[in-house]
């Protein structure tokens, strides 16, 4: 079976299934927090960046990033869409039948990847429509900036590519759910101290959502997505050569 035609079969799978939630939720609470803030805040909001922008769409792209923490949220969702997508394999118990031979294998693992990168282009662009649409609702800005906003869109899935990555091989050499949250959970937790010294976060792929807005420092940004790309590329090659090699019994 071909990389299209895995990839037809996960679509299959996770149609029907609960990932949909796991899907609905980011935006959902993202949507919460943002109505509310813009609610009740909606001056303090605008004032609050006066210094640095005069534009209250720049300002509400700020204010998701960094105060109503949309990148927590957004690394979240790729662990939580991630650790699914797999779980519905491991819950039906049919790894054995998936890996009958090397050519299988690297078709599985390239299609979970890019499941899980599709899902999460998915998500950055449905949250960027809802900034569009508060921006309106809110009458933010009368001239909305879609090149910036775009910009925006991109920076997201460039920074994205090394976590995902970083997922789908964790579960290439890891296939019990429980620990796979719970080496995330120490990876999330670990990551904390990254965050005193901005130089450093480019080491860490947890933490690559932290600068990647359109108004971010050029220097940390370019550096983020210049390393995403760099452990996109080494755990993918990493992990497809372990799973290929794998002992089915292990499975």
């Amino acid at each position: 079976m071909n990389l299209t035609k895995t990839i037809k079969v996960e679509l299959m799978k996770c149609k029907n299934s609960f990932i949909i939630y796991v899907l609905l939720a980011p935006i959902v609470i993202s949507g919460l927090m943002l109505n509310m803030d813009l609610y009740f805040r909606k001056s303090y909001v605008l004032s609050k960046y006066s210094k640095v922008i005069n534009d209250g769409f720049y300002a509400l792209i700020i204010e998701n990033h960094l105060a109503l923490i949309w990148p927590l949220l957004l690394l979240l969702f790729i662990i939580l869409v991630s650790i699914s997508i797999f779980y519905i394999d491991l819950k039906n118990n049919c790894l054995t039948h998936l890996f009958a031979s090397p050519l299988k294998r690297v078709n599985y693992y390239l299609a979970k990847w890019i499941m899980v990168l599709l899902f999460t282009v998915l998500v950055i662009v449905v949250e960027a429509f809802l900034l569009v649409a508060l921006a309106k609702i809110y009458n933010l800005s009368n001239n909305l900036d879609i090149e910036l906003l775009t910009r925006y869109v991109l920076f997201q899935i460039l920074t994205s590519l090394g976590i995902i990555s970083v997922q789908i091989f964790l579960f290439s050499i890891i296939k019990d759910i429980g620990l796979l949250i719970t080496v995330n959970v120490v990876a999330i937790c670990a990551s904390f101290p990254f965050l005193r010294n901005p130089s450093i976060i480019k080491f860490n792929p947890y933490l690559h959502f932290m600068h990647n807005t359109p108004f971010s420092d050029p220097n940390l940004l370019n550096q983020d997505i210049v390393w995403s790309i760099f452990y996109m590329i080494l755990f993918t090659a990493i992990g497809i050569a372990y799973f290929k090699h794998q002992d089915i019994k292990e499975e």
